[in-house]
Protein backbone atom coordinates (compact mmCIF):
# COMPACT_ATOMS: atom_id res chain seq x y z
CA UNK A 1 0.00 0.00 0.00
CA UNK A 2 1.19 3.49 -0.80
CA UNK A 3 2.69 5.15 2.28
CA UNK A 4 0.51 8.28 1.99
CA UNK A 5 -2.64 6.15 1.96
CA UNK A 6 -1.68 4.03 4.99
CA UNK A 7 -2.94 6.45 7.70
CA UNK A 8 -6.25 6.92 5.88
CA UNK A 9 -6.56 3.19 5.42
CA UNK A 10 -6.13 2.77 9.19
CA UNK A 11 -9.05 5.16 9.73
CA UNK A 12 -11.04 3.35 7.03
CA UNK A 13 -10.55 0.01 8.82
CA UNK A 14 -11.45 1.51 12.19
CA UNK A 15 -14.55 3.21 10.79
CA UNK A 16 -15.55 -0.02 9.09
CA UNK A 17 -15.72 -1.76 12.48
CA UNK A 18 -17.09 1.17 14.45
CA UNK A 19 -19.99 1.60 12.04
CA UNK A 20 -21.09 -1.98 12.70
CA UNK A 21 -20.50 -1.54 16.44
CA UNK A 22 -22.84 1.45 16.54
CA UNK A 23 -25.62 -0.74 15.14
CA UNK A 24 -25.29 -3.51 17.76
CA UNK A 25 -28.62 -4.13 19.52
CA UNK A 26 -30.53 -1.98 17.03
CA UNK A 27 -33.52 -3.42 15.24
CA UNK A 28 -35.44 -1.70 12.46
CA UNK A 29 -37.96 -0.04 14.78
CA UNK A 30 -35.39 1.29 17.19
CA UNK A 31 -33.12 2.46 14.36
CA UNK A 32 -35.96 4.54 12.89
CA UNK A 33 -36.54 6.44 16.15
CA UNK A 34 -35.76 10.16 16.03
CA UNK A 35 -35.14 12.25 19.17
CA UNK A 36 -36.82 15.21 17.43
CA UNK A 37 -38.17 16.26 14.05
CA UNK A 38 -34.88 18.09 13.43
CA UNK A 39 -32.74 15.02 14.12
CA UNK A 40 -31.97 12.12 11.81
CA UNK A 41 -32.62 8.55 12.81
CA UNK A 42 -29.84 6.01 13.13
CA UNK A 43 -31.36 4.17 10.16
CA UNK A 44 -31.04 7.27 7.99
CA UNK A 45 -27.48 8.07 9.14
CA UNK A 46 -26.45 4.46 8.50
CA UNK A 47 -28.02 4.57 5.04
CA UNK A 48 -26.20 7.83 4.32
CA UNK A 49 -22.87 6.28 5.33
CA UNK A 50 -23.40 3.28 3.05
CA UNK A 51 -24.32 5.63 0.23
CA UNK A 52 -21.13 7.60 0.90
CA UNK A 53 -19.03 4.42 0.72
CA UNK A 54 -20.53 3.69 -2.70
CA UNK A 55 -19.77 7.29 -3.70
CA UNK A 56 -16.17 6.76 -2.57
CA UNK A 57 -15.96 3.50 -4.50
CA UNK A 58 -17.17 5.16 -7.69
CA UNK A 59 -14.63 7.97 -7.34
CA UNK A 60 -11.68 5.60 -6.92
CA UNK A 61 -12.62 3.72 -10.08
CA UNK A 62 -14.81 0.85 -8.90
CA UNK A 63 -17.94 -0.02 -10.84
CA UNK A 64 -20.44 -1.07 -8.21
CA UNK A 65 -24.20 -0.84 -7.99
CA UNK A 66 -25.49 0.94 -4.92
CA UNK A 67 -28.55 -1.09 -3.86
CA UNK A 68 -30.10 2.04 -2.35
CA UNK A 69 -29.57 4.45 -5.24
CA UNK A 70 -33.25 4.54 -6.18
CA UNK A 71 -34.29 5.29 -2.57
CA UNK A 72 -31.86 8.17 -2.35
CA UNK A 73 -32.30 9.66 -5.82
CA UNK A 74 -32.73 13.42 -5.37
CA UNK A 75 -32.85 13.06 -1.55
CA UNK A 76 -31.29 15.92 0.39
CA UNK A 77 -32.59 15.03 3.84
CA UNK A 78 -34.45 12.38 5.77
CA UNK A 79 -37.73 14.02 4.75
CA UNK A 80 -36.99 13.16 1.11
CA UNK A 81 -36.61 9.42 1.79
CA UNK A 82 -40.00 7.71 1.67
CA UNK A 83 -38.92 4.34 3.03
CA UNK A 84 -35.81 3.21 4.85
CA UNK A 85 -34.32 -0.19 4.07
CA UNK A 86 -34.00 -2.95 6.63
CA UNK A 87 -30.97 -2.47 8.87
CA UNK A 88 -29.74 -5.97 7.96
CA UNK A 89 -29.66 -4.88 4.30
CA UNK A 90 -27.75 -1.73 5.23
CA UNK A 91 -25.21 -3.79 7.20
CA UNK A 92 -24.83 -6.22 4.32
CA UNK A 93 -24.29 -3.45 1.77
CA UNK A 94 -21.71 -1.84 4.10
CA UNK A 95 -19.76 -5.08 4.34
CA UNK A 96 -19.87 -5.62 0.58
CA UNK A 97 -18.68 -2.18 -0.49
CA UNK A 98 -16.11 -2.16 2.32
CA UNK A 99 -14.57 -5.39 1.04
CA UNK A 100 -14.34 -4.02 -2.48
CA UNK A 101 -12.75 -0.81 -1.23
CA UNK A 102 -10.20 -2.72 0.87
CA UNK A 103 -8.98 -4.48 -2.26
CA UNK A 104 -8.93 -1.26 -4.29
CA UNK A 105 -6.93 0.63 -1.66
CA UNK A 106 -4.27 -2.07 -1.83
CA UNK A 107 -4.03 -1.58 -5.60
CA UNK A 108 -3.83 2.21 -5.66
CA UNK A 109 -0.53 3.79 -6.63
CA UNK A 110 0.92 7.17 -5.84
CA UNK A 111 -0.18 8.25 -9.33
CA UNK A 112 -3.81 7.34 -8.47
CA UNK A 113 -3.66 9.44 -5.32
CA UNK A 114 -2.31 12.47 -7.21
CA UNK A 115 -5.07 12.57 -9.84
CA UNK A 116 -7.50 15.45 -9.53
CA UNK A 117 -10.58 14.04 -7.85
CA UNK A 118 -13.70 13.77 -9.94
CA UNK A 119 -15.69 15.05 -6.94
CA UNK A 120 -15.66 18.59 -5.60
CA UNK A 121 -15.59 18.47 -1.82
CA UNK A 122 -14.91 21.15 0.81
CA UNK A 123 -11.18 20.53 1.04
CA UNK A 124 -8.15 22.42 -0.24
CA UNK A 125 -6.55 19.23 -1.57
CA UNK A 126 -8.43 18.48 -4.79
CA UNK A 127 -6.62 15.21 -5.46
CA UNK A 128 -7.99 11.73 -4.90
CA UNK A 129 -5.97 11.63 -1.67
CA UNK A 130 -7.66 14.84 -0.51
CA UNK A 131 -11.07 13.45 -1.43
CA UNK A 132 -10.38 10.27 0.57
CA UNK A 133 -9.17 12.35 3.53
CA UNK A 134 -12.38 14.35 3.55
CA UNK A 135 -14.57 11.25 3.21
CA UNK A 136 -12.81 9.49 6.11
CA UNK A 137 -13.45 12.53 8.30
CA UNK A 138 -17.06 12.62 7.09
CA UNK A 139 -17.53 8.98 8.11
CA UNK A 140 -16.02 9.63 11.54
CA UNK A 141 -18.40 12.55 12.08
CA UNK A 142 -21.48 10.44 11.30
CA UNK A 143 -20.25 7.45 13.29
CA UNK A 144 -20.08 9.85 16.25
CA UNK A 145 -23.70 10.78 15.58
CA UNK A 146 -24.66 7.10 15.61
CA UNK A 147 -22.88 6.70 18.94
CA UNK A 148 -24.82 9.62 20.40
CA UNK A 149 -28.13 8.30 19.05
CA UNK A 150 -27.38 4.97 20.79
CA UNK A 151 -27.05 6.75 24.12
CA UNK A 152 -30.24 8.76 23.52
CA UNK A 153 -32.06 5.46 22.94
CA UNK A 154 -30.84 4.20 26.31
CA UNK A 155 -28.34 1.75 24.82
CA UNK A 156 -24.81 1.36 26.16
CA UNK A 157 -21.99 3.26 24.50
CA UNK A 158 -20.54 1.81 21.34
CA UNK A 159 -17.59 -0.49 21.99
CA UNK A 160 -14.28 -0.19 20.16
CA UNK A 161 -13.69 -3.94 20.10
Amino acid sequence: MEARLAPLYAIFKLNSSLFLNTLVDLDDDRARWRPSEQTNSAAYVALHLVDTRYYMATHVGLTLTNPFAALLKDARSIGDVRTLPRLDDVRSAWKGVTGDLRVKFGQMTDAHLNVLASAKLPTDDETTLGMLSFLMQHESYHIGQLGLLRKQMGLPAMLYR
